[in-house]
């Protein structure tokens, strides 16, 4: 008999373990809400930048570092940095400024955006570095011209 009450004994012990773990109000009957992120920006034309601008900061870092692996050569193309220029969001376009490289990221549909574009050269990775993660683009409101957008920094993902 006593051989039977181990088992259960055990099985007791790991629900009671299993219970302590989960996480979240027992007594609310739910799933803990999920943080709501306090830089969500509210302006829509800064949500376009940044989702814009961080697409530039992504490539550009990339055309840096085909430089640097190519001894101080850019490429002539996304293409030969090995990427490609559609995207399923994004048309992307390298150019030259003197010896800087300029990349310029365009929406494939504006539709319900504010900004059809925005372009940045190496020197965002500078001001990212400088900056604590902040960093400005050039973007081009639709209808109105061109207009400086600082993107912020990323907040980390909750624990």
């Amino acid at each position: 008999m006593r051989r039977q009450a181990r088992p259960a004994l055990v099985l007791t012990m790991l629900a009671l373990l299993l219970g302590a773990a989960c996480p979240g109000d027992k007594r609310g009957g739910g799933a803990p809400k999920p943080p709501q992120r306090a830089s969500e920006p509210k302006d829509p034309a800064q949500a376009d930048a940044e989702l814009l601008g961080r697409e530039v900061l992504e490539i550009v870092d990339l055309v840096m570092s085909y430089r640097s692996s190519h001894r101080g050569t850019l490429p002539s193309s996304l293409r030969q940095a090995g990427l490609d220029s559609l995207a399923p969001q994004f048309i992307r376009r390298l150019s030259r400024k003197g010896s800087d490289p300029v990349v310029t990221i365009l929406l494939r549909n504006t539709t319900g955006h504010v900004l059809s574009s925005c372009q940045g050269t190496n020197q965002v990775l500078e001001d990212q570095s400088l900056r604590g993660g902040a960093f400005d683009v050039s973007c081009t409101v639709i209808g109105e011209g061109t207009q400086y957008f600082t993107v912020r920094p990323r907040e980390p993902p909750p624990k």
